[in-house]
């Protein structure tokens, strides 16, 4: 499967490649969540959070919180593989981790680290790593035959940007809100980022301004985040409003779960006139990824869920 060994280390890092955190202080054997009957326990986060070392409270906290919606999906997952009656076999599981490890030999030249190495670093090992090999391949035969040429070409038409490389560079300024645990703080946020906005229609320089409010580490560079595409790491609501802009333009405020962001475009790149043959297996993947991630949601919502906090 193209795209598999990232498909499948997304699927299963826990962050990527976060700060070590500490878990010495766990207590193992407390139940933490309750998914459809079966247990979350304190001891699984703590064989998970074993290999984390030096950070702070906030950020093993975060990390924490990470593994638990991890472990929820995986048993959504096992759950629906099972019900499902998909079968995977011991050899097509094998034959991905081969895939894996030659991919990351490829990738890697002097600093060679083996898979296990890389598992260890996020928090897994090569047991949790087989058994989403097995999740990924299982969903793989399960929408296999839900995507006919038909709905392929039309997804394609309709987003046919994702496809074509069509790119814009931008600048922003942020104004964080993701540790913010006041309505009042987060409402002096929304006011700051008004503020800013009003110093720029005024005619302030852009990359100055970021430099002076912005609290993202681009600051430092003017805001400058350079070409992004459409498909990408950035919030929906980012994209949205940065491939809305013409060139020079300043958008409004755009909250996203990291706060609130000005976005100004200072250049564009056409993409290019390909057709649906072209792309047809990167359109394949797109819509796969699309179903996962809307089954996994489906999942969550139906299921029993309660976590101890």
């Amino acid at each position: 499967m193209n795209k598999t060994w990232i498909f499948l280390l997304c699927l299963i890092a826990i962050l990527f490649q976060p700060e070590r955190a500490s878990a010495e202080k766990e207590q193992s054997g407390d139940v933490v969540a309750m998914v459809n009957g079966k247990t979350i326990t304190q001891e699984m986060l703590v064989n998970r959070l074993k290999n984390f070392t030096d950070t702070d409270h906030e950020t093993l906290n975060a990390i924490r919180q990470e593994i638990i919606d991890q472990l929820i999906t995986n048993i959504l997952l096992e759950e629906f593989v099972d019900k499902q009656g998909l079968i995977v076999t011991p050899e097509e599981i094998e034959r991905e981790v081969g895939q894996v490890r030659n991919n990351i030999a490829v990738s890697q030249k002097n600093a060679f680290q083996s898979l296990e190495q890389i598992l260890v670093s996020i928090g897994s090992d090569i047991v949790e790593f087989k058994r989403s090999i097995k999740y990924s391949i299982a969903l793989e035969k399960y929408f296999r035959n839900k995507f006919d040429d038909n709905i392929l070409k039309r997804y394609f038409e309709d987003n046919k940007n994702v496809f074509n490389g069509e790119s814009v560079k931008v600048s922003h300024v942020l104004i964080e809100t993701k540790n913010m645990k006041t309505e009042e703080e987060i409402s002096h946020a929304l006011e700051q980022i008004k503020s800013i906005k009003r110093e720029l229609d005024r005619g302030a320089a852009f990359d100055e301004v970021a430099k002076k409010y912005s609290t993202c580490p681009s600051a430092r560079d003017g805001g400058n985040l350079g070409f992004i595409q459409r498909k990408g790491n950035f919030a929906k609501p980012f994209l949205d409003a940065a491939f809305s802009l013409r060139i020079g333009q300043v958008s409004e405020p755009v909250q996203t779960e990291y706060g609130y962001h000005l976005i100004k475009v200072t250049d564009k790149k056409e993409g290019a006139n390909i057709q649906f043959e072209d792309v047809r297996e990167k359109v394949r993947l797109e819509m796969l990824d699309e179903e996962i991630l809307k089954l996994i949601a489906r999942l969550r919502k139906e299921a029993r869920i309660v976590i101890n906090q």
